[in-house]
C-alpha cells in the first residue's frame, strides 16, 4: 500500500477532496462547483458547472501527484445529483478519458455507509445519528454498535435543490418530502451534523473567520442558535451574506436553505442539540472500506 492515499466526495454543491496518511490528514480542500444547479429543472448538468467541476478534479489531480498519487489510484465518488442526472455518466466518461480518474457513482446506501465510517476515520464512536445535509439530498444515518449496521434514508432535497424548487415558486415541496418519511428510529437528542453546510452554519454562529478544524470538530450547536442565525440573515442577499461571513464563498446563495433543512430536520428528529463534525464520504472510502 502507498503512504498516501486520496480520495474526493463530488457533490451537488461542491467537490470535497483529502489526502491521509493512515488515520493522519495530510491535505484537505473543497471547491464549490454547484454542479446540481437547475438539475430539477434540466434534468441534466448544466455546461458551466461541469466545466467548473472539471476544472476543480484537475486541480486535486495535480495536488495529488505532489503525493505521487496517480490519477487512477485516486478514490473518487459521486451522489445525489449524479444519481439523477440524465447526462451523469456521460460527464464522468468524459472525466476518465482526459484525466484518467474513475469516478463511481454510488448509491444512499453506500453514501450512509461511507458517511458512518468516516465519522468513525480518528475517533472511536459507538452508537449515533448522524445528519448530513447535501446540495440535492440529505441522509440521516443511524449506526449501532455492531460497525457492519448502518440505517439510513436519503431524502431528495438538499440546499441547492431547495434553491431550484423556491425560483419555481415550489418551496412546499420540502415540507411534503419530509413528511413522505418515518424519523421514529433515528430521534434522538443529540445529531452529529457533518459536510460543508453544518460547517459553514457552525462557523457563522461562532464568529469563526477561517476553517480551523480543531475549533469547529465537537462544537455543539442548539436548535435556538440555529433559529436566531436565520432570522438574522433571513432577508439577507448572497452578497449581503459574503460581507458578513466571507468564508461562506459560493456557499452563501444556498446557506438559508441549508439552514431550513437543518431546522426542520432537528423538528423531525426531536434534536435539541447538533455536534459538528468535519468528517465525511472521503474519509469513510479513503482507507480502502467497501460496501
Amino acid at each position: 500500500m502507498k503512504e498516501f492515499r486520496a480520495s474526493i466526495d463530488i457533490g451537488s454543491n461542491t467537490v470535497v477532496y483529502l489526502i491521509a496518511k493512515n488515520r493522519e490528514i495530510i491535505k484537505r480542500g473543497q471547491f464549490v462547483t454547484s454542479l446540481g444547479l437547475d438539475l430539477d429543472k434540466n434534468k441534466s448538468f448544466s455546461l458551466a458547472p461541469m466545466k467548473d467541476t472539471l476544472k476543480a478534479l484537475t486541480e486535486i489531480c495535480k495536488i495529488a501527484k505532489k503525493f505521487n498519487i496517480n490519477e487512477s489510484e485516486i478514490i473518487a465518488t459521486a451522489t445525489e445529483a449524479s444519481r439523477v442526472a440524465t447526462n451523469g455518466r456521460e460527464f464522468y466518461d468524459k472525466v476518465l478519458n482526459e484525466l484518467s480518474l474513475n469516478v463511481k457513482i454510488i448509491n444512499s446506501d453506500q453514501e450512509a455507509y461511507y458517511s458512518a465510517q468516516g465519522l468513525c476515520f480518528d475517533k472511536e464512536r459507538d452508537d449515533f445519528v448522524c445528519l448530513d445535509i447535501g446540495g440535492a439530498s440529505t441522509e440521516f444515518i443511524k449506526k449501532t454498535s455492531n460497525e457492519s449496521t448502518v440505517t439510513s434514508i436519503s431524502l431528495p432535497v438538499g440546499s441547492v435543490r431547495l434553491m431550484s424548487w423556491k425560483k419555481l415558486n415550489e418551496e412546499e415541496k420540502l415540507v411534503n418530502t419530509f413528511n413522505q418519511f418515518d424519523f421514529n428510529v433515528f430521534k434522538t437528542q443529540e445529531v452529529i451534523g457533518v459536510a460543508g453546510t453544518m460547517t459553514a452554519i457552525c462557523m457563522m454562529i461562532r464568529n469563526l473567520d477561517v476553517f480551523d478544524e480543531n475549533e469547529i470538530n465537537d462544537q455543539k450547536v442548539t436548535k435556538s442558535e440555529l433559529l436566531k442565525l436565520y432570522h438574522e440573515i433571513v432577508n439577507d442577499s448572497p452578497s449581503e451574506l459574503l460581507l458578513k461571513y466571507p468564508h461562506l464563498g459560493k456557499r452563501s446563495k444556498v446557506i438559508k436553505e441549508g439552514i431550513e433543512i437543518g431546522m426542520l430536520a432537528m423538528d423531525k428528529l426531536n434534536a435539541k442539540t447538533i455536534e459538528i463534525s468535519t468528517r465525511g464520504v472521503c474519509f469513510g472510502t479513503i482507507n480502502g472500506l467497501n460496501y
